[in-house]
């Protein structure tokens, strides 16, 4: 019942507050990275530094995570300078402005719910004859306590001489938060590398973690888990493999314009059904704003893998990537 009339009285009729004492009328998309995306009727979406803001009120059901992974369901409320009360049927709790790293609005529309960036980028040298395109994408789809999300990155190389150098991977995951800061998450994920002799690696898998950082300027996470392929290499017999796996991932951003962030992951693979393989994926990327969701990318892999299916080929795949990308 009080969930059915939060929703109902949705609307531009949220209130923030500015340091300075002048109050802006609208509605509370998301707070994230340390910046608010709020939307208003005669000035658009505007993007508030979280730490700019001295209260924030809404008339919609939202959710909020703090600092150390506490989460929290209802309306916000009126509270003293610095400070934002969440109102729930269970009662009422005040928070710190400093405390809370993100808040959603629930009830929005699929596309509201949806954050994505893509990236494409082409280089090409004469004097060498070799050409280069690379596309990268993620999306992420938010709910309470769980996201979706599908990423997808390309590299295709070619020399005048008709010859080329393909990768590419697709990867599909669900991640839930069950216990106050760990998750678990179930992923999928198809892979190629001419470089290592994989025409295609299918991946199913698991790994569970606590976030170990979770501020308005970074998230650091970590996690170890298993997971199942089926490696079909380039001129030889399918095989299946049991592997380990250690994760690894950190962001660092800043919001005042032009915002970068700084994003770092790395995977370690011990083999378990190959005793003494062990496979690493290591990519960090560095995005610069040009124009508001235009940006400029420096992207860095590093593919290593010490038996490939194709034990002729190499054994560690390095590259650097400029490109230009949108954010949505």
């Amino acid at each position: 019942m009080w969930l059915g009339a939060t929703l109902h009285g949705q609307g531009r009729t949220d209130v923030v507050t500015l340091r300075n004492g002048d109050r802006i009328t609208g509605e509370v998309v998301r707070l994230e990275r340390g910046r608010l995306e709020f939307e208003t009727d005669d000035a658009g979406t505007l993007y508030l530094e979280w730490d700019k803001l001295a209260t924030v009120v809404t008339t919609q059901l939202v959710e909020v995570i703090t600092v150390d992974s506490r989460r929290f369901l209802g309306s916000l409320g009126q509270a003293g300078p610095g400070s934002i009360g969440v109102a729930s049927p269970d009662g009422s709790v005040t928070l710190q402005m400093s405390e809370v790293t993100y808040i959603t609005a629930i009830g929005r529309s699929f596309w509201t719910k949806l954050d994505g960036s893509v990236d494409v980028g082409f280089s090409y040298t004469r004097s060498s004859g070799v050409e280069q395109f690379n596309l990268n994408w993620d999306s992420v789809y938010r709910k309470p306590a769980s996201q979706v999300r599908l990423t997808a990155s390309a590299t295709q190389t070619s020399t005048s001489d008709g010859s080329s150098d393909d990768r590419g991977a697709l990867e599909a995951s669900y991640l839930i938060n069950p216990w106050q800061r760990w998750f678990i998450v179930a992923m999928g994920r198809l892979e190629t590398n001419e470089s290592l002799g994989l025409e295609l690696r299918s991946q199913v898998g698991a790994v569970v973690g606590p976030t170990l950082f979770n501020g308005s300027h970074g998230e650091m996470a970590a996690g170890g888990g298993m997971v199942v392929n089926h490696e079909q290499g380039t001129d030889v017999e399918a095989t299946q493999n049991l592997e380990g796996l250690l994760a690894f991932r950190a962001s660092y951003y800043t919001y005042d314009r032009p915002k970068t962030n700084l994003d770092v992951s790395f995977q370690y693979y011990p083999s378990i059904s190959n005793f003494g393989r062990q496979r690493l994926q290591f990519d960090t990327s560095v995005r610069r704003e040009l124009l508001k969701d235009f940006y400029v990318s420096l992207n860095l892999f590093d593919t290593f893998d010490s038996d490939p299916p194709n034990p002729d080929a190499d054994r560690n795949d390095v590259g650097v990537v400029i490109s230009l990308g949108w954010s949505y």
